[in-house]
């Protein structure tokens, strides 16, 4: 199989290899990839069972990851004095 993957990526224009898949992984999921990096991205998949794991395995681990925080209720303002605490433990001693 790991022949196979060689010669794919060597002679199949534009085929992203694993490392690459890898690469682009982050941005795949964020919804960063222009239109001809995703469709690379999903061909390799197409082809790629160990890529596909791979990819599988980041999604649950993200979805795992935000399951285990409860999202805040979001703050239109800091407070003066949490401001002004801040500032002060950044000042040189």
């Amino acid at each position: 199989m790991l022949m196979i993957k060689r010669l794919m990526t060597r002679h199949i224009p534009g085929m992203l290899s694993c490392e690459e898949v890898d690469g682009f992984l982050y941005d795949f999921h964020e919804g960063n990839l222009s239109s001809i990096e995703k469709l690379k991205f999903k061909l390799h998949l197409s082809m790629c069972s160990e890529c596909r794991q791979y990819v599988k395995g980041y999604k649950n681990t993200i979805k795992t990851y935000q399951s285990g925080f409860i999202k805040a209720d979001q703050i239109d303002e800091v407070p003066e004095d949490l401001m002004q605490a801040i500032l002060k433990s950044r000042e040189p001693k």
